[in-house]
């Protein structure tokens, strides 16, 4: 396992990530299936692989099958903001989507509660701020739903909520 970077991680780096990894593998989807199950979200799947390239549900249909993971109701409004905010599934961009989404109001305690599992990842604090910052700069989306933005063009959302590429959160790294 490496940071974006290419930097290798030590043993202890390597074990921080799979908490973080496994934190949200273990725990938190299953909740989320357990409360709202998962009987529609094939067909919400579906729909999404029909939308055009470029518009934010194809990106998310995109970015679970790249991911090897699954609709789960009530969860694809968070992974929507990966597809929006151009962040990737890693633990570390995990983290930095959770920064930013805390600068950008969401104080729910999934929100919170995960970003705490920061406190294993020191070398990622500095970033967790750039992204926290980017958070309060960029116009609210912690409302944002799947059902109201998938047909949309990613990258006239991004330009709407003052976010115009992607690259910008690598740049932030």
């Amino acid at each position: 396992m490496q940071t974006q970077a290419s930097t290798p991680l030590n043993g202890y780096q390597v074990l921080a990530r799979k908490v973080i990894v496994h934190a949200r593998t273990s725990f938190l989807i299953p909740i989320f299936r357990r409360l709202y199950g998962v009987a529609e979200a094939s067909v919400q799947l579906s729909y999404l692989e029909k939308l055009p390239v470029g518009t934010l549900g194809r990106g998310m249909a995109d970015i679970l099958h790249d991911n090897h993971l699954q609709l789960i109701p009530h969860y694809e409004n968070h992974d929507l903001k990966h597809v929006l905010l151009g962040y990737a599934m890693t633990p570390e961009d995990e983290l930095k989507l959770k920064a930013f989404m805390l600068g950008n109001g969401d104080w729910s305690i999934t929100c919170v509660g995960f970003l705490l599992l920061a406190v294993l990842t020191p070398e990622v604090w500095p970033a967790l701020r750039r992204h926290y910052q980017r958070g309060r700069r960029t116009q609210p989306i912690v409302g944002w739903t799947l059902t109201e933005y998938a047909g949309h063009y990613t990258a006239a959302l991004r330009q709407q909520i003052g976010l115009p590429t992607a690259a910008t959160c690598h740049a932030l790294a």
